[in-house]
């Protein structure tokens, strides 16, 4: 705590007693130099951008001894630049476009007249950056309105070339749940969420669960996927909405949005059909109601501006239906009938922003973002809807900030900002499911899955609750003259994240095709915090620009501490009362640098030659912490013999396997399972990074056209690798098994049975591992003449990962190099357009071809020990990503395809005799290798505008998938030669139409 007071002292002292988030340089700027008819350099040249967008009306500079200026800290709008000097004429640029995070070159030349004299030109805004190194696309208040979209932050992100989301979203089908954004190698924890500039990010999923936006707050957003300079932290997606401010003129928007099930074509296909798909993923009903107003509440001094949803969205997921009263029983799941599972959901929100102008250098916005949010049923492909569903119940969802900018000289500028993200949400059994611990009915009411059939009945897998805050506060200076600026800042994040678990019989059964064969144990009922202590960052990065040649470079020093606090949880049916006193985690200081140059190639700003360089540090929350919780959620599974055929598992601590009462084979569990975490961390284990490379080249084709390529490279450093200390290669014998699917010979191991219970394991760094990702990606923007905009492009992309250096389970170098994998080239192609035609009538529309979805998504993420959106951070290969032969002790072959019976397989005999433990899941391919269809999805819009004074009506008809593609992106299971294996479980949305309108007034 002293420390925390020591640095929220430093910035009350550097912001005058205003705790002024982490907070990237999101302000626009317009530089350039100013010179005379003969070509020199003017000194001393007022310099004026002026622009309705500013509370402030407009900022002002004065060129350098070498003619050069600067004005930063601009709003995204349209400018008039004013430059004059005594004895001459007065030069004026009407028509500026300025977007977010953009720098534009604007070079005046002054002629020797009266000062009354002025000449006014206008032009194409500058689409080239020569000053930034970093890859951004944005999106504007036209644009967002207009193509057609879920209008989420990761719906609209999925137009942007590179990103990729973990599932496909169509017309708002994902809008009720969490989607994660990704690009160039960067997994969805590296993400950075911010508004105007704070970041609001979550502690949730190391970060990467965010809140659910309402899209009519912002007037753009920024969506930067590499380059960032030092004043940022992570290296994955940052995404800046630039909030509206409200304005001189009081104004507003509505957004409406309607669609049902009659409005949607069943995409079911016979091909699908063959596969066992009953249905496919569908909207009952969706909602969307958005009003926006803002204005002043004191012209040139106080503007206001806020918006309100109200969201209500009911899914079909994929082959979910009511079951068949009387037909489930302890072993199966009740019968489908025709009757379709809902998922209904609905979000409420309400959002207020404030910009007061305290003087004519410095304002302030305070921001606050609150909403609730309720879900009926979470479920997919194959669960009983009554039972297995989960009930989300998020009282509070609410982001926040203040901030203050002072432009202290024409020089210096002042940024400071507090910024606040708090959630509480529930997932729970549903109603009258859950029991009372211990009694009868709580020993019987489990979750119950059948690894063969993908279903699951009679309740939930688990009940939980999420309650993660993170605050994040900053300060910054820049002082930037013409050709030169340096920022230098301090920004830190910390916050907590407490949880519980429960679950109903501190268990989950599991069947194979009907027959019990395992059990899951939980350590539960568990209550357990983890803490962000500090995530430290000071920086300086400066930019400097020599003729032709801009350098940026810069470096960032981090501190990263989290921990544990003392906490206890009462006693289960496995785990007796625990509790457990404070617990430190390492604390990383590290030094992150950062180098980029432009190059304008021709001297006219048409033309730039790009070059970055940027080490990253893995960002995080409490994922490493909770990692090592002794009182988060642990599973271990168990051999399960039904002996009294009730499909209810029996047995208790220290009972002995298969005699009365024990159907459990409790041996199994690891030494310590339910009373401390049997994981733990290398003394000197380091924090992860990666290494950023990217060579680009941005050239004007025409003016207002501008396209780009580039190369782009990823390389993680510091990976981790598990070991378990108690067992080793010496411990487990080689067996052969024939594949299934080919007959090919696999060599696989069982652990001798006096390990299967020596379980500890530790985390380190493993020197030998790597993984790097390269991409190339070309991109187009175009705002051409009569309102028509395009943008767009393509990727082909790659990761691969070597982890050869596993020391305690010869299973897991089984395909640990994926260079010799074979794993493909990814490709994607993304176009969005606006076109207005005749009437008023305006056609917009947006392309996605997607390389198909990864089944068995997980894997990337637990390969390498790097976060994911599913919060993995194991560190071994996994195997079970992939097509596998699920063993179990009674397991038999039931045929020798190829020439595998001349090598010794035998119809009918056990393909493992020697299993020590519950199972194994053998992979028969390669994780990584197994993908979905390819998704081709085009979404049309059409509006027409009535303009009645005023107001702007614009009635708009939406058509979603229009080509009704079907490609599952899901299955429900892996294991070979099972119902389950292969079987869709969720597949893109059929092509619906949705009816809404779009008022400006």
């Amino acid at each position: 705590m002293a420390r925390r007071s020591s640095w929220l002292s430093m910035f009350a002292v550097c912001v005058g007693a205003l705790l002024l988030p982490a907070l990237a340089h999101a302000q626009s700027a317009i530089i350039g130099t100013v010179k005379d008819g003969s070509g020199a350099t003017m000194p001393g040249v007022t310099v004026e951008a002026a622009s309705p967008v500013l509370i402030e009306k407009v900022k002002s500079t004065i060129s350098g001894a070498d003619g050069s200026y600067r004005i930063t800290d601009l709003r995204p709008g349209t400018y008039s630049v004013t430059f004059t000097l005594p004895g001459f004429n007065t030069f004026k640029r009407e028509g500026l476009a300025i977007a977010s995070e953009f720098t534009a070159t604007l070079n005046a030349e002054l002629t020797v007249g009266a000062l009354s004299e002025t000449i006014t030109v206008t032009g194409a805004s500058p689409v080239v950056d020569v000053q930034s190194t970093t890859k951004s696309q944005v999106l504007d208040r036209e644009a967002l309105d207009a193509i057609p979209t879920g209008r989420t932050i990761q719906g609209m992100g999925q137009l942007i070339t590179g990103v990729s989301l973990n599932q496909p979203d169509v017309g708002g089908s994902k809008a009720m749940q969490q989607t994660y954004m990704s690009a160039h190698g960067a997994g969805s924890s590296q993400t950075t969420v911010q508004v105007d500039g704070l970041m609001v990010n979550g502690v949730d999923v190391d970060g990467a669960v965010q809140n659910y936006f309402n899209s009519s707050m912002s007037q753009e957003m920024v969506y930067t996927t590499s380059g960032a300079s030092a004043d940022v932290a992570g290296g994955g997606v940052r995404l800046n909405m630039i909030p509206r401010d409200g304005g001189n003129v009081m104004s507003g928007s509505l957004f409406l949005g309607y669609q049902q099930k009659s409005f949607q074509t069943d995409n079911l296909s016979d091909a699908l059909k063959a596969k066992g798909l009953r249905s496919t993923d569908g909207i009952d009903k969706l909602s969307n109601a958005e009003g926006a107003l803002g204005g002043p509440i004191k012209k040139n001094k106080i503007w206001y501006f806020a918006s309100a949803r109200t969201f209500h969205l009911d899914t079909l997921p994929a082959d979910t239906f009511l079951g068949v009263p009387g037909t489930g029983t302890a072993f199966k799941a009740p019968t489908a009938g025709t009757e379709p599972g809902i998922d209904k959901q609905n979000i409420n929100s309400v959002q207020v922003r404030l910009t007061w102008q305290l003087s004519d250098r410095t304002k302030l916005a305070v921001y606050n973002d609150r909403l609730a949010k309720n879900r009926g049923s979470a479920m997919t492909a194959g669960f009983d809807p009554e039972t297995a569903g989960i009930v989300w119940n998020s009282p509070i969802y609410t982001t926040g900030s203040v901030k203050l900018t002072s432009t202290v000289t024409n020089k210096l500028l002042i940024e400071g900002g507090f910024s606040t993200n708090y959630e509480r949400y529930n997932t729970l059994y549903q109603d009258g499911i859950e029991k009372v611990p211990f009694s009868p009915e709580w020993y019987t009411a489990i979750n119950k899955q059948d690894t063969a059939l993908g279903t699951q009945w009679n309740a939930g897998a688990t009940q939980q609750g999420m309650y993660p805050d993170r605050f994040a506060a900053s300060v910054s200076a820049t002082y930037a003259t013409g050709s030169h600026s340096v920022k230098v800042g301090i920004q830190d994040t910390w916050g907590r994240y407490s949880q519980f678990r429960s679950s109903n019989g501190d268990l989950r059964a599991n069947f194979n095709n009907g027959v019990p064969f395992q059990a899951v144990i939980l350590n539960t009922p568990v209550r357990f915090r983890d803490n962000l202590k500090a995530d430290l960052g000071i920086y300086a990065q400066d930019s400097w620009t020599m003729n032709r040649l801009t350098v940026n470079y810069g470096a960032r020093w981090e501190y990263f501490a989290s921990g544990i606090p003392e906490e206890s949880s009462t006693a289960g049916r496995f785990s007796s009362a625990r509790k457990f006193g404070p617990i430190d985690m390492p604390t990383w200081k590290s030094i992150a640098p950062r180098f980029g140059v432009v190059y304008d190639l021709f001297g006219n700003q048409k033309t730039a030659l790009k070059a970055s360089v940027g080490k990253f540090m893995q960002a995080g929350t409490t994922g490493f912490s909770n990692s090592y919780n002794p009182l988060a959620l642990t599973t271990a599974t168990v051999a399960w013999t039904d002996a009294n055929n009730d499909g209810v598992p029996q047995g208790e601590l220290g009972c002995t396997y298969q005699t009365a009462g024990c159907e459990l084979n409790l041996a199994q569990l690891p030494a310590g399972f339910g009373v401390a975490n049997i994981a733990t961390f290398s003394p000197d284990i380091k924090r992860m990074y990666n290494v950023e490379t990217s060579l680009s080249i941005q050239h004007e084709l025409f003016p207002r056209v501008s396209v780009s390529a580039g190369w782009y490279r990823r390389d993680y450093k510091n990976l981790r690798r598990r070991t378990n200390r108690l067992q080793s290669f010496d411990d487990y014998t080689p067996f052969t098994l024939w594949s299934p699917i080919d007959g090919s010979p696999i060599t696989y191991y069982n652990v001798s049975a006096a390990k299967v219970a020596s379980v500890s394991t530790v985390d380190e760094n493993a020197t030998d591992r790597s993984m790097t990702y390269n991409g190339y990606e070309y991109n187009f923007n175009a705002r051409l003449g009569h309102g028509i905009t395009l943008f767009g492009g393509g990727m082909v992309e790659r990761m691969l990962a070597n982890t050869c250096d596993e020391q305690s389970n010869p299973n897991l170098l089984l395909y640990c190099d994926q260079s010799k994998s074979g794993l493909p080239f990814r490709t994607q192609f993304k176009l969005a357009a606006s076109v207005p035609i005749k009437y008023g009538v305006t056609v917009s529309m947006a392309f996605q071809s997607l390389p198909g979805y990864l089944f068995g998504t997980a894997a990337q993420y637990a390969l390498t020990g790097v976060s994911g959106p599913s919060g993995i951070t194991t560190n071994n290969p996994p195997n079970g990503a992939s097509s596998v032969w699920l063993l179990s002790r009674t397991t038999r072959y039931t045929a020798c395809p190829g020439n595998s019976a001349a090598q010794g397989c035998v119809v009918g005999a056990l393909v493992n005799p020697n299993m020590t433990v519950a199972s194994l899941s053998v992979p028969l391919v390669a994780p990584m290798t197994e993908y979905g269809d390819r998704i081709n999805q085009l979404d049309l819009s059409v509006v027409k505008a009535i303009r009645i004074g005023r107001t702007s009506i614009q009635p708009k008809v939406d058509f979603f998938n229009v080509l009704n593609v079907a490609p599952a992106f899901s299955v429900r299971g892996l294991n070979y030669g099972t119902a389950a294996y292969k079987q869709p479980s969720a597949v893109l949305n059929g092509r619906v139409f949705q009816l809404g309108a779009v008022i400006r007034f």
